[in-house]
């Protein structure tokens, strides 16, 4: 099957999918507020592919099938293959106005850890599931779908291990095998562009015990499944698009999704009950996911350190010696990114057949991105100044009987002119002070795994024999 277009993609979202938001039923993903924005912002995927200056970049061929396939699709066997999809991110986020569309990226980040660890279950139990992850894999991807990877479960009381919770379905469980499948009740929670996906890859969140293992499961269904239910989380907006340049053509929605009485066929299982292997699955699910992370964060900080840039130019700022300073940390903050992005490819590990990004490359890359956000942001609204929380709105600056004085009170440099400055001051805040901005912040320090969760990955991938060995050898203890 060819690759999608944006208009088949766009079709194939209209398919009765159960999605309740702020307090209604949604009929169609596609003509949804928020939601139809949130599908145009995914079909760039597909439009890129259609560009002959960029389709490079997003367009491959599977080396098991022979066929032509979405670059994300593509199992990196080399280096050169982790490059080749580490460029794919960078660039379709780029295509995106520098937001990620992630429909394909999270989904074979999943699809790429199973492929990694039912290898492994199957030699232990003599199960089949690598096959079936295989078949399915080949499956998403001559169909070119849009995948969401759906892991993080509810929690409930973070103290207490699954089986020990008041409510066992606070975690997704496994309530039934049949002889054709298996059903799931629970709910997973924060998925990224689930509501404009086609389908769904569930992995469990965390390392489990025997008394856990009907939480072991794993399986791919699709969006519209009987007893799927989708929760967006949405924030009304009151401006015009022209104050949110960047949140309202390029929206990133997220979703609690309700599993009730969810039946999945055995094809589509790839794990159910062997507990054994839930921790090494989530542990390769979270360093492709945090590789993906540092591949698509690099354009975001591009767009801090650009609007800064421009802020400080027009406001007549720009060679001062604290700006520059702000500046250079943005530049090193983008500079940073890219080279552990780049050394996890270099580095990698092959696991299966498999070239894995070094995990404690995409670990401490991923901390260090999360680490300084919140820095970044606080440096591009110091050089922008006080005028990017309090702008009055594009509409008030165009009415008759104000656009007169707010043009000579909104001015910046001279050679600028001021609706310049007020669109790069929406931008601005947009970037650092709206709702979205305020989602961006909690996505980018809990997404692709927590600060601690990235503190403990170094510790436990680091190798400190040398620098003991060295240290022993500096105090003469060795003598």
């Amino acid at each position: 099957m060819a690759l999608k277009s944006p208009e088949a993609f766009i079709e194939s979202l209209r398919d009765d999918r159960r999605i309740h938001m702020n307090g209604k039923w949604i009929e169609d993903v596609t003509t949804a507020p928020r939601l139809k924005e949130a599908a145009r912002h995914s079909a760039l995927t597909y439009q890129m592919g259609r560009d002959p200056d960029l389709k490079n970049y997003v367009v491959s061929t599977c080396p098991e099938t022979g066929e032509e396939i979405a670059a994300f699709y593509r199992m990196p066997q080399t280096a050169g293959d982790l490059l080749a999809r580490r460029d794919a991110i960078y660039q379709v986020s780029r295509y995106g106005g520098g937001v990620i569309p992630f429909v394909k990226e999270i989904g074979t980040d999943a699809i790429f850890a199973l492929r990694m660890i039912t290898p492994q279950v199957d030699r232990k139990f003599g199960t089949n599931y690598a096959e079936r992850i295989k078949a399915y894999h080949h499956y998403a991807q001559a169909n070119d779908l849009a995948l969401a990877g759906a892991v993080t479960d509810p929690k409930g009381d973070r103290n207490k291990k699954p089986h020990e919770q008041e409510n066992p379905e606070v975690f997704l469980r496994v309530v039934e095998k049949r002889e054709d499948g298996i059903v799931v009740e629970g709910a997973k929670c924060h998925i990224t562009s689930s509501p404009v996906s086609n389908e769904l890859v569930v992995l469990p969140t965390r390392n489990l015990g025997a008394e856990d293992s009907e939480y072991a499961v794993a399986f791919a269904i699709p969006a519209n499944a009987p007893g799927i239910t989708m929760i967006p989380m949405h924030e009304h907006h009151c401006n015009e698009p022209v104050d949110r340049p960047l949140s309202t053509h390029h929206p990133i929605v997220h979703a609690m999704i309700i599993f009730d009485h969810v039946f999945i066929p055995w094809e589509r299982v790839f794990l159910c009950g062997e507990w054994e292997f839930s921790g090494s699955l989530v542990l390769s699910f979270a360093s492709w996911h945090r590789f993906t992370g540092l591949c698509y964060k690099g354009p975001v900080a591009e767009l801090f350190l650009g609007s800064a840039a421009l802020m400080a130019d027009f406001n007549g700022v720009a060679k001062t010696s604290n700006v520059r300073n702000k500046l250079q940390e943005l530049a090193m903050y983008i500079e940073s990114i890219g080279v552990y992005s780049r050394m996890a490819c270099y580095e990698h590990q092959i696991v299966e057949g498999i070239a894995m990004p070094n995990s404690l490359h995409c670990n401490v890359g991923k901390y260090l991105f999360a680490e300084n956000y919140h820095t970044m942001i606080k440096y591009v609204q110091e050089i922008t100044g006080g005028i990017g929380g309090t702008c009055p709105s594009f509409a008030d600056y165009q009415a008759p009987e104000l656009h007169e004085k707010l043009e000579r009170y909104l001015c910046g440099r001279s050679e600028i002119s001021t609706e310049a400055r007020i669109r790069v001051i929406k931008l601005v805040r947009d970037l650092t002070a709206s709702c979205d901005a305020g989602g961006h912040m909690f996505g980018t320090i809990h997404g692709d795994g927590t600060l601690e969760a990235q503190r403990m990955m170094v510790l436990r991938d680091f190798d400190m024999r040398p620098a003991i060995a060295l240290a022993r050898r500096a105090a003469g203890l060795d003598e």
